[in-house]
């Protein structure tokens, strides 16, 4: 197991660094926390971390996005902490379950699967067969990357600086990147959707996401070598292993700047309508949104 490794404020990290996030696109919405208290009970799903705030600051219309999120976290700590961690055979099978799911609509009585299936039956009418190949596909570089880390768990290996940041990405709910648009009813064009400027939009939101996640759950997932403070401190061996993710971040948004600015060309250049602008403001926000979120999360306060 990895020797302990704190930091002496979460908050003073992350307060700075969400200034250099770009703004929401509007002031927080209130989402109904009650609704998704009521949603996830029947299937024990855990709701003390708010996802519904999260979701709010997000989108007009915010509660499919808030059950998936709440989702999104139990099915993350089943991988991270439950029986999924330690055991790659487990992921997959339950993957091929998931995928299975989202053929038939249907699932077992089991929790995560039974409201997945739920979700998928609000999620997938209207949606183009491409964004299902699209998101089941998201899940398979998901199972993937928890693979891999229940291999480094068992040998207690801490990944490289070069590894990490692919495997973080898609292992931290890489699926979730691909939500907003049926959370919206809008779909990318798969003409853009591999562009660079948006591929560049969708990694960069989701790295600053994880990174800043990373920073938050130290304290709370001592022993685990999958964080990037981590691997700064042991893989790299900085002095202020904190401080060297927070510029990483700071790098990062710097990137996510310039892939929105760049949009507008790609759009034009690919002959894509406005109609995608609310997915992009979406992504755009993303970091900001998540890192308040973090800062008022009963899930990271003890952190």
């Amino acid at each position: 197991m990895s020797a302990e490794l704190r930091i002496p404020s979460a908050a003073a990290i992350l307060v700075p660094l969400a200034e250099l996030f770009p703004p929401l696109g509007c002031s927080s919405r209130p989402c109904d926390g009650n609704l998704l208290r009521a949603w996830a009970a029947p299937y024990g799903l855990p709701t003390d971390a708010g996802f519904h705030r999260l979701a709010g600051r997000l989108l007009p219309e915010a509660g499919l996005l808030a059950r998936w999120l709440t989702w999104a976290y139990a099915f993350d700590d089943w991988c991270d902490e439950g029986t999924g961690s330690r055991d790659g055979r487990v992921v997959e099978r339950m993957l091929a379950r998931l995928r299975e799911t989202m053929r038939t609509g249907h699932a077992s009585g089991e929790p995560l699967l039974a409201s997945f299936a739920d979700l998928w039956r609000s999620t997938a009418p209207g949606m183009s067969p491409a964004w299902t190949r699209r998101f089941a596909n998201r899940l398979v570089l998901h199972a993937d990357a928890c693979r891999v880390q229940s291999v480094n768990r068992a040998y207690g290996r801490v990944p490289t600086a070069g590894e990490y940041p692919a495997l973080r990405r898609h292992a931290f709910c890489g699926f979730a990147t691909d939500l907003l648009e049926p959370c919206l009813r809008v779909e990318v064009p798969g003409r853009l959707y591999v562009s660079p400027p948006w591929r560049t939009l969708v990694e960069a939101s989701a790295d600053v996401i994880a990174w800043c996640n990373d920073i938050a759950s130290l304290g709370k997932e001592q022993g685990d070598p999958h964080n990037y403070v981590r691997v700064a401190a042991e893989r790299i061996g900085v002095l202020d292993p904190a401080e060297w993710v927070a510029d990483r971040i700071a790098e990062r948004a710097e990137d996510l700047w310039d892939a929105a600015l760049a949009l507008p060309d790609a759009c034009a250049e690919l002959g894509v309508s406005a109609e995608v602008a609310p997915v992009a403001e979406g992504l755009l926000a993303a970091p900001r949104a998540f890192a308040e979120w973090l800062l008022e999360s009963a899930r990271y306060r003890s952190t």
